[in-house]
């Protein structure tokens, strides 16, 4: 409807602005609040062009599928800075970006690029508040293998961008939890109480053989005193009186 409407430069501008109203901001009503945001394509830096334009629309897909914003899409892109004769090739600055925010109407800007240095790939990304042109976040993620695993790395990416965990993230670590929650549940049951060690008690000696040795000593000593000869006491010799001569 936009494009059949044959108008001047300024009044181009203005019917834009309208269609902007037209494509967006009744998606935003229905969004309940949510923030909208929108993607530039990533710079390629040590890859195609066409490989970098593929993994941003990965990049935009993930972002819907969490379902907690709202992403403009190329095609609505293109068509509203046409209609105000702005391109988007080469825009790889904040100041660029904030500028095309402003265009779409939208809160949150999506920059950055995508490298590779020898067999590691580098993706650098960047959320810039539109209104303030601040940069509010950003994120670097390296990856070594084949480019293709990119899109793994970029799917998990787009997630946390929102403040999201990837369901595929959050599986793992219910996959591990089970283990982990065994472990805690091990360490943390209490030891089994232990009986009071009884009070040490003085150890009572006890010898058997003292008291028959003592029964037996008493009855060998009873019987030597019975056993000896009476003994004659004789009066001792008057004072005065030699002791008398033995018996031949």
């Amino acid at each position: 409807m936009c494009q059949l409407i044959p108008v001047t430069r300024l009044l181009r501008r203005i019917v834009s602005a309208a269609c902007v109203v037209l494509l967006i901001h009744p998606s935003l009503l229905t969004a309940q609040g949510k923030e909208s945001y929108a993607v530039l394509d990533l710079e390629g830096r040590g890859i195609s062009a066409l490989e970098a334009a593929t993994l941003t629309d990965r990049m935009r897909s993930e972002m819907v599928k969490t379902g907690a914003v709202t992403v403009v899409e190329r095609g609505q892109m293109q068509q509203i800075l046409s209609e105000q004769d702005f391109q988007m090739t080469g825009c790889t600055s904040d100041e660029c970006a904030v500028e095309i925010g402003q265009m779409l109407g939208i809160t949150k800007m999506i920059a950055g690029s995508i490298g590779k240095i020898g067999s590691t790939y580098t993706v650098d990304l960047r959320t810039i508040d539109v209104a303030s042109g601040a940069i509010e976040n950003t994120m670097t993620r390296d990856y070594r293998g084949e480019i293709d695993g990119l899109i793994t790395e970029i799917e998990h990416i787009s997630w946390e961008l929102v403040g999201l965990v990837h369901p595929d993230e959050m599986l793992e670590e219910l996959r591990q939890a089970p283990a982990r929650q065994l472990e805690e549940v091990i360490s943390e049951q209490p030891e089994p109480e232990r009986p009071a060690a009884p009070t040490a008690q003085p150890k009572k000696r006890k010898f058997p053989w003292l008291a028959a040795v003592v029964v037996a000593g008493g009855g060998a000593a009873a019987y030597y005193f019975l056993t000896l000869p009476e003994e004659t006491t004789e009066p001792p010799p008057p004072i005065g009186m030699p002791p008398p001569f033995p018996e031949l």
